[in-house]
């Protein structure tokens, strides 16, 4: 090509000492090639073209956002919040490698609230070291299509678990792309879901109770919910009080710690016989709301019991939404599913 012009162009460059504002002049030379008919630009190698900017200035920039707010991004930097996430997408969409999915094992599949505004997204992690391999729009059957389009069957093939919870919004798409894989309700899942029977069973009980029998339900609602070595020395006292007084409270207690001990199990017969045996004590009962919940283990125990072949729970994925809200909460609210998305991986890869 022979030289059409040369410019002197300025790009934004790294803060050196006090000086906080830096700026690199450089030549930027048009050639123009006879045989093609087209001109091209030619630029130093660490200039970034149409960002006016240098690759080391955008890389630092780019570290600020995983840390700070991009509000506050411009605190350090002489940039504006917009120019920041746009510096931070260039970098992040340049370094960060493609989802890896060959050999996956087992995946964990969720959903995550983001407000009214923004709705639910669907997460999938790889189970084994927590990757996040895609996410998309809502929930459900459609909001996985993307995913498995991605999938080459060899990689289908080698997917052998997913985790879920006890919802079928999940369920028919993972039978419909993966029909071999094995499903695994989670651990997490259900035992929020026996906290909500324990919850019904609860405010039931304070509606039938006599005004002085009421005093012992009122404000238990937590020491119920939590864990007998998280509770306080009175609250301990109050919640012993109030299971000796409330038979039905006391039984769905009792049998919330006895669930927790299925997943302690190696062997499948060994836990299908204690799963088994929380069913019955569950419907012995008599109490409604337990006996709901036990028809309803008693329908999933295929997916309960793959816990002990598999040995996976969505506790990755429910530790990567605290993640979430707080990516969302730094970039002051996220529209733009794929920078949220190259945000997310950049967290699950570098821990």
């Amino acid at each position: 090509m022979r030289i059409n012009r040369i410019e002197r162009q300025l790009a934004s460059d790294l803060p050196l000492g006090c000086a906080g504002v830096v700026v690199a002049a450089y030549d930027a030379v048009q050639g123009f090639c006879k045989k093609c008919k087209t001109y091209e630009t030619i630029r130093p190698l660490e200039i970034v073209p149409h960002h006016h900017s240098t690759l080391r200035f955008m890389r630092y920039v780019s570290l600020l956002c995983r840390w700070l707010p991009v509000s506050k991004v411009c605190e350090v930097v002489s940039v504006t919040p917009s120019t920041a996430a746009r510096y931070d997408r260039y970098i992040l969409k340049t370094d960060l490698p493609d989802p890896c999915l060959d050999d996956l094992g087992a995946i964990i599949l969720d959903e995550k609230h983001l407000g009214k505004r923004a709705g639910f997204i669907t997460l999938v992690l790889n189970a084994r070291n927590g990757e996040l391999l895609h996410l998309a729009e809502g929930r459900g059957q459609e909001a996985l299509e993307g995913f498995f389009a991605k999938l080459t069957d060899k990689q289908k093939a080698a997917i052998l678990a997913v985790a879920i919870d006890r919802g079928n919004a999940y369920r028919c798409a993972v039978k419909s792309h993966l029909p071999h894989a094995q499903i695994v309700f989670d651990k997490f899942h259900l035992i929020a879901n026996f906290s909500d029977v324990i919850d019904a069973v609860r405010r039931r009980s304070y509606r039938q109770a006599s005004e002085a029998d009421r005093a012992f339900i009122k404000g238990q609602r937590f020491n119920l919910l939590r864990n007998a070595e998280n509770l306080s020395e009175n609250g301990s006292k109050e919640l012993k009080a109030l299971l000796k007084s409330n038979a039905d409270l006391s039984a769905a207690y009792v049998l919330k710690d006895q669930l927790k001990e299925i997943w302690t199990y190696t062997y499948t017969a060994c836990a299908a016989k204690a799963l088994t045996r929380r069913i019955e004590l569950a419907l012995a009962t008599g109490i409604s709301e337990l006996g709901r919940f036990a028809k309803g283990l008693e329908r999933a125990k295929e997916e309960i019991l793959a816990f002990c072949k598999h040995r996976i729970t969505s506790a990755k994925i429910e530790a990567f939404n605290g993640i979430v809200a707080r990516v969302v909460r730094n970039a002051c609210g996220l529209s733009d599913l794929d920078y949220l998305f190259l945000k997310l991986r950049q967290h699950s890869l570098q821990k």
